[in-house]
């Protein structure tokens, strides 16, 4: 073992999963504080802490969540209507509902939801806030974070406004988090930006923010009218635009690009990373421009797919198939609470798995873990369990001993949970009886 810096504590269980690696039977993790210093079978050693008929993963990443949301209604959220639920009606909603909320109560749902998040195996996350409502939330749970300050608007000074306060939040709280990071080989929270959406959000807001040196997310391909609205300039968004008096005169708009892909590709956007939410609706003519061969050296591109979400609305099968196919990395979100039953990785996992089960296991798995992380540039330190990264895990329940089936299928045609989550070598959360 090395890089031990103190005493060594070891755990077992009956799988572990090191993502990059095969799986383990009968294995064992060392702890060396903060840090994993090794990794293999058990065989014959006595360990500290043994969790029996259960799975020992890297913790789980998701790669796009909203904290600050919450349910819009009691249906299940996981089900498609019939017909599908029009997502331009959702999006009343959201507005809707944001209208009617006092600002000050979405500190305390992002923090509720944050707790769930710890509860659910998740230890690093990217969520969008709004002017960082978020981030106290976040600052407080032990959980890693890229927090996402949202910029929106189409007309001038709606998109000058929401820059002006992501900005001012940025800039009160980006000092200390970067005093920390420079003492620390791990980040526990970063700063990004989110230019919103290219329907909601002024070109001119995507060019600045590629100037910016922050790591950048923004929704892309969601929908079908997206496509429309940049094509055309009509349709049912501008319709809902209008409705809620966000459209500008026709002469401020002037859309990047009349493809989605025209949002992270043109010009100087094409030298920043970008994290894309859901990519639902990209061309097939688009998708090489997502490959690693298509990007400048260093640069990192990756689509955070939202599987319940985008079943909820009906959406076409979305390329991630194809994606990854080219190299490209897909990863997992979950969205938020307004449009999806849970902020479970793990039940998103299980979700691809029943709508796609020729889909390999330890592709799902690594979508959900090391994909997720290496988006986040984080894949240094975690999103696989491997000696001189953290010890960030989730510890899943097993079906009995006779259970049949590979050691994927273990945890993906399961309904058990998450029993336990470490972060930097220590528990977190615990819900199971260690050897039960």
């Amino acid at each position: 073992m090395s890089g031990i810096s103190g005493p060594v504590k070891t755990l077992a269980a009956r799988w572990i999963f090191p993502v990059e690696d095969e799986p383990i039977e009968n294995g064992c993790i060392d702890l060396s504080g903060d840090t994993i210093v090794g990794i293999g079978p058990r065989a014959n050693r006595a360990v500290d802490l043994d969790f029996g008929n259960a799975a020992i993963l890297p913790g789980l990443v998701n790669a796009h969540c909203h904290l600050e949301l919450e349910p819009l209604d009691d249906r299940p959220r996981w089900q498609p209507a019939d017909p599908p639920e029009f997502e331009v009606d959702w999006l009343r909603k959201v507005v809707k509902q944001r209208w009617l909320t006092d600002p000050e109560s979405y500190a305390d749902t992002a923090a509720r939801n944050a707790r769930d998040l710890v509860r659910a195996g998740t230890t690093l996350v990217a969520d969008i806030t709004t002017a960082g409502a978020s981030g106290p939330a976040l600052v407080e749970t032990p959980i890693r974070s890229v927090i996402f300050a949202e910029v929106i608007g189409l007309k001038r000074l709606r998109a000058m406004a929401t820059n002006e306060a992501a900005w001012a939040w940025i800039n009160a709280v980006e000092p200390a988090l970067k005093r920390a990071e420079a003492s620390e080989k791990a980040y526990r929270q970063r700063i990004g930006l989110s230019p919103h959406a290219p329907y909601s959000t002024a070109g001119w807001i995507y060019h600045q923010a590629a100037t910016s040196g922050l790591p950048l997310t923004t929704h892309l391909a969601e929908m079908p009218e997206e496509a429309q609205l940049l094509a055309t300039g009509m349709g049912p968004l501008r319709d809902f635009l209008e409705e809620i008096g966000a459209w500008p005169e026709d002469d401020e708009f002037r859309p990047i690009g009349p493809n989605p892909i025209d949002y992270v590709r043109h010009k100087d956007l094409r030298k920043s990373d970008w994290l894309i939410a859901h990519g639902n609706y990209f061309e097939e003519s688009d998708l090489w421009k997502l490959a690693p061969a298509s990007l400048k050296p260093g640069q990192r591109i990756a689509v955070a797919w939202c599987p319940r979400t985008a079943y909820r609305f009906g959406h076409r099968s979305h390329p991630y198939r194809q994606l990854l196919e080219r190299g490209a990395i897909v990863c997992l979100g979950t969205d938020s609470l307004a449009s999806s039953p849970t902020l479970s990785i793990l039940d998103e996992m299980r979700f691809v798995r029943r709508v796609d089960p020729n889909l390999p296991g330890s592709v799902i798995l690594a979508m959900a873990t090391l994909f997720g992380a290496w988006a986040l540039r984080a894949d240094d330190f975690c999103g696989s369990l491997k000696a001189g990264k953290r010890g960030d895990l989730c510890v899943i329940a097993l079906p009995d001993q006779d259970h049949q089936g590979t050691p994927h299928e273990l945890i993906l045609d399961s309904d058990l949970p998450v029993v336990a989550t470490w972060l930097d070598g220590q528990e977190v959360a615990c819900f199971g009886v260690p050897g039960g």
